[in-house]
């Protein structure tokens, strides 16, 4: 368009007086016309040089752009002294336009690159797409000076354009709207490239770039996907690498009703620990989920620091846990159903009943307050005993709690605790398979004296009030032996002396079988 009045021109105009032959001396007064615009061109491309050897592989193609303006700005001067020795003034103003364009234009890149990639890198990192949009508004700054001071008329085109511009802004809505949308990405900060994300439960990759219009991912097979910056801004995000990039993963195994679940955690947990690059803190566990109909559901959770090789660290973890489980012979168990038949093998039946009969009737044995009962009362009683199972941690019997029974150990350990002067419990035994706990409150009904928990697995055999009576009303007699055997224990406990312990035996021998008799109901004789 030509400009409606002369032009007002800074540095764009014909040396006067110039002879149109004398090309080499319009060079040079066209060098010494735009100084110092040309020596800042020759010593920023050395600038741009460093630059480009010193900025990340992303920025050096800015460099390369600086480098190609700042080239054609130095080549569009003897262009221009050869249009000045022609007399060709439409020309020679509009390249003059185009060369001081390039000129500021490489001066941006450059300055943009010192400011953005050298000073302010070291402090903070700012999103790239506003430091494009910063850019982009000095370029566009630019060339309205520049076409203002070569005398367009610039009012005249933002009215004949306007009908034109809100075409364009609605065709590039959606654009417009991915845009802004990139740029509120980057300042909120959730993410940066390089983080693993999940969009919308549907996609998973880390990020690559957030571009003007989308957000770049490279997911675990190698392949790149292109997102929406408003289909990401709408999206519910999960960002795995933030806030920190430990993650925990989350392992699912079955396993059969007949192990106990502390005993399926220890075997689980030893193997995942055996795992290399499984963090240690936070501690791997494993959990009982969920109750099925024909196995339990137990969740193995530990945390890792690379989430790009969460599907490896799933498959060693399963893989040792198989041939964890395989040596404690313990089984995974196949999706089945129990069908319960009338038939059975009475001979294999027979035989179990016999073995746990037998291993009651032992456990009975070892206990000192039964030795005086005959292998008939022994083998009725034995078959009046509940098993009862307990988990680590469980307790058993709670100090100050009433009480009428006693418990054999047949498997596991226990611990007993009593309470201190300063009120708190105080471990003072371990108890292993074949011992017991409780008699007291059995024979007297006497509050539990101390707190006995389970330390592992624990299997106890229990005698309640109700199984031992009928004994004892057969034969009173017996509560004579066991008030005998409690006040000998209780002495020995006390550490008395000798002579003091057969005076207070009888005494307190008397009184135990005072509180036998009166507990079960049972005449003196």
């Amino acid at each position: 368009m030509e400009p409606s009045s002369p032009p007002q021109r800074l540095f764009f105009h014909m040396p006067p007086g110039v002879a149109r032959d004398a090309w080499g001396a319009n060079l040079v007064l066209e060098w010494g016309n735009q100084s110092p615009l040309p020596i800042v061109a020759i010593a920023l491309i050395p600038i741009l040089l460093g630059l480009r050897m010193a900025v990340p592989a992303a920025e050096k193609g800015r460099a390369r752009a600086g480098i190609f303006f700042l080239g054609s700005y130095l080549a569009s001067l003897p262009v221009l002294a050869s249009l000045g020795s022609a007399g060709a003034a439409s020309a020679y103003h509009a390249v003059r336009v185009v060369s001081v364009a390039f000129f500021a234009f490489a001066a941006v890149i450059a300055s943009g690159m010192l400011l953005f990639d050298v000073l302010l890198a070291r402090r903070t990192e700012l999103p790239r797409i506003l430091r494009d949009l910063v850019v982009a508004f000095v370029y566009l700054v630019i060339v309205f000076v520049i076409l203002s001071r070569s005398g367009v008329n610039l009012t005249s085109i933002v009215t004949t354009s306007a009908v034109l511009t809100a075409v364009i802004g609605l065709a590039l809505q959606e654009t417009l709207g991915n845009i802004m949308a990139g740029l509120a990405l980057q300042l909120e900060n959730d993410f940066a490239t390089g983080d693993w994300i999940r969009i919308d439960e549907k996609i998973t990759g880390r990020i690559r770039e957030v571009r003007w219009r989308a957000t770049s991912l490279v997911t675990k097979n190698g392949d790149l996907v292109l997102v929406p910056n408003g289909v990401v801004a709408r999206a519910i995000l999960t960002n795995y690498s933030r806030p920190t990039a430990a993650h925990r993963q989350w392992v699912l195994l079955r396993m059969h009703f007949r192990y106990p679940p502390a005993q399926v955690r220890e075997v689980v947990l030893d193997a995942v620990r055996s795992v290399a690059g499984i963090r240690a803190d936070p501690t791997p566990d494993c959990l009982l989920m969920e109750f099925k109909e024909d196995s339990n559901t137990y969740a193995c959770r530990y945390w890792i620091d690379d989430f790009q090789r969460d599907d490896p660290f799933d498959s060693e973890v399963r893989s040792m846990i198989w041939y964890a489980l395989h040596r404690a012979g313990m089984e995974i168990p196949f999706p089945s159903h129990n069908v319960h038949m009338t038939e059975m093998n009475q001979d294999r039946a027979q035989r179990k009943a016999d073995e746990e009969h037998a291993r009651r009737m032992d456990a009975l044995t070892r206990v000192d307050v039964f030795r005086g009962l005959d292998g008939e009362k022994v083998d009725r009683l034995a078959r009046r005993l509940r098993l009862a199972i307990f988990g680590p941690g469980e307790t058993i019997i709670k100090k100050g709690d009433p009480g009428d029974s006693l418990y054999i150990l047949r498997t596991g350990q226990v611990i007993v605790k009593v309470a201190a002067a300063d009120g708190r419990e105080h471990e003072v035994a371990t108890l292993s398979s074949g011992q017991f706990f409780g008699e007291m409150s059995l024979m007297t009904g006497e509050a539990r004296a101390a707190t006995v928990n389970a330390k592992t697995d624990a299997e106890c055999y229990v005698v309640s009030k109700d199984a031992f009576r009928e004994i004892l009303e057969e034969r009173p007699e017996l509560a004579h032996d066991i008030s005998e055997i409690l006040s000998s224990r209780q002495i020995t406990l006390e550490g008395v002396s000798t002579e003091v312990s057969r005076q207070r035996r009888e005494t307190q021998r008397n009184q135990l079988f005072s509180r036998i008799a009166a507990f079960f109901g049972i005449g003196k004789s």
